[in-house]
């Protein structure tokens, strides 16, 4: 965790601490609640999903939304299933291709992409690490699908 993450007793459903408010000085002169603003680090989020051993660790959940870290190696198979939730995909490293129902997508470092609740959709042609943050609205398991 970076100096300015204080963790609480409880954790996200990835595992991940829930933190509180920050330091005044990472946000200029006003303090802000952890509910309004919080800031996690790249790195951070890396090494806490490889100890976890999981390719995904959900690192933010609140009521209207969650985000998770989510990582497959070269070569790797996807495995997930369709979401009640929308999800927006932002590729922060490697290389792969996202079939969404029959339609074939490539991605690379800086492609942001929206899969809408229910749709099929998996990572394949993985060639080099994928990293990509997920976003999901509302939060991810929220919906009956």
């Amino acid at each position: 965790m970076d100096e300015h993450r204080k963790p609480t007793d409880q954790t996200s459903r990835g595992g991940h601490p829930i933190v509180d408010s920050r330091e005044p000085t990472d946000f200029g002169a006003q303090a802000a609640s952890s509910a309004e603003v919080e800031r996690f680090e790249l790195l951070t989020l890396r090494a806490e999903q490889l100890v976890a051993g999981r390719p995904y660790l959900e690192f933010l959940r609140r009521e209207r939304l969650s985000a998770g870290l989510y990582v497959l190696e070269a070569g790797a198979d996807d495995p997930q299933q369709p979401h009640a939730e929308d999800e927006i995909y932002h590729v922060l490293e490697g290389q792969a291709v996202l079939e969404v129902a029959t339609e074939q997508r490539p991605v690379k470092p800086g492609s942001v992409v929206f899969v809408g609740a229910g749709l099929e959709h998996r990572f394949h042609s993985v060639s080099s690490r994928l990293a990509v943050l997920v976003v999901f609205a509302p939060p991810e398991g929220s919906l009956e699908h």
